[in-house]
């Protein structure tokens, strides 16, 4: 398994190589499994690595967690997208991601922890499709052009709560959106009741 990301390394920098030994260093051989460019713990439900520098990713649903600095220094990446499955945003795990603009972080994402989104440099706007239950307030360190965050109008206290953003921060804009209502289901047509018959006339008797 080591050799074969050996020979992808090669391809990258010195720098991938640094971060990628502290993702695995507490991992096992056996622990860990390489899938195209993705490096996943056994199991597959938690992202340890992402080879290479593409400008758009799209992390597999099944993935729960997305661990420490597994897409940290990505520069060439400007399109995310987040699995529906994801609970979990590990420390620096998209820190230094210079262009990337925008973010969308599912609903079933309950921690972000501290630098998640550090150092993004063109991150203008997160989008929150609902609260998570942690979200550490340097998760958004040092993101400069950091303007929105958007989320849902019941969420907006939460958050200000979570991310140290007072009402008449100028520098940020929390802001508390209406969701669309979902629609509601069908509902089920009653059968109707079978039409009655009438009881035929009785027969005239020949005269």
């Amino acid at each position: 398994m080591l050799d074969k990301i050996s020979k992808l390394l090669k391809k990258n920098s010195g720098f991938e190589s640094k971060v990628l030994t502290l993702a695995l260093q507490k991992l096992d051989e056996g622990d860990y499994v390489l899938e195209g460019h993705f490096v996943y713990t056994a199991n597959l439900k938690r992202l340890v690595y992402v080879l290479g520098d593409k400008a758009s990713l799209a992390i597999p649903e099944g993935v729960e967690e997305i661990g420490d600095r597994a897409v940290m220094g990505k520069k060439s990446l400007t399109a995310l997208t987040l699995p529906k499955t994801l609970k979990k945003i590990g420390r620096d795990a998209f820190s230094d991601c210079d262009a990337l603009a925008s973010v969308v972080v599912p609903a079933s994402v309950e921690h972000i922890e501290a630098y998640a989104f550090s150092d993004c440099d063109s991150l203008k706007s997160v989008y929150f499709e609902d609260v998570p239950k942690e979200l550490s307030r340097k998760a958004f360190a040092e993101c400069e052009n950091l303007q929105v965050f958007s989320v849902p109008a019941d969420g907006v206290k939460a958050i200000r709560k979570a991310l140290h953003v007072n009402e008449d921060d100028l520098e940020f804009m929390v802001d508390g959106r209406k969701d669309e209502p979902k629609p509601a289901a069908p509902a089920k047509k009653e059968a109707a009741a079978p039409a009655k018959k009438e009881a035929a006339a009785p027969a005239k008797k020949a005269k």
